[in-house]
């Protein structure tokens, strides 16, 4: 007889828990969802905008640029991993100008 009733106490102990934490999480999801504003819908512009790229790629070798290794060209700034891709660069500056902006790529003007 006790031995029943310890299962019996178990059993509605085990019950009453899980009943409770699912009672805790559906009051905790509709507070929540009361404190979440509505989205609100913003209108696109109407006319299109273009995404700009900016250069992260060296020209010459295509590996990651370093900032301190620049060129400047007809008021643009061209980056270069090292010094030897720089000195490729000046050779025909004009060519790889036109390889990076047909990629679509802007290239920062020269600060004044």
């Amino acid at each position: 007889m006790y031995r029943r009733n310890v299962r019996f106490v178990t059993a509605l102990t085990i019950a009453v828990l899980i009943l409770g934490s699912l009672a805790v999480c559906g009051c905790r999801k509709r507070e929540t969802a009361q404190k979440t504003p509505a989205p609100t819908t913003k209108k696109m512009p109407a006319t299109p905008t273009t995404a700009t790229m900016v250069q992260t790629t060296c020209p010459i070798e295509g590996t990651k640029i370093d900032k301190s290794v620049y060129a400047d060209y007809q008021g643009k700034r061209v980056y270069f991993c090292c010094a030897a891709c720089k000195d490729k660069f000046n050779a025909d500056p004009a060519k790889y100008v036109k390889q990076l902006e047909d990629k679509g790529i802007t290239l920062e003007k020269v600060p004044k």
